[in-house]
């Protein structure tokens, strides 16, 4: 008596599949370009505060709280960024032990 191996039920399309029919509808361009911009707006602060610090250093500003306010701007964007990023990682390997 032969024993047939079990096939696993049509669960839908993969991971792949899913990613490749979103890139050619054009979705994620706008999730794409939100985080783009995003990620922009953090460098620039970070740009910002450095110069800052930079023209603090050399005299050229003499007004320390503006120097500490873009300090603060800077590190508070960055650190939102970050629980961002950890949440869309979290939010991925979710999706992918759902899918298994």
């Amino acid at each position: 008596m032969d024993i047939s191996p079990i096939k696993n039920k049509e669960t839908g399309p993969t991971s792949k599949e899913l990613v490749s029919s979103i890139e050619e509808q054009g979705q994620d361009s706008s999730f794409k370009r939100t985080l783009s911009g995003f990620f922009n707006e953090v460098n620039d602060l970070q740009t910002k505060a450095n110069a800052s610090i930079e023209n603090l250093a050399t005299g050229k500003v003499e007004n320390v709280h503006e120097v500490m306010i873009a300090m603060a701007k800077a590190e508070v964007s960055f650190k939102f960024m970050m629980e961002a990023r950890n949440k869309l990682v979290e939010t991925y390997k979710e999706v992918m032990r759902m899918q298994m």
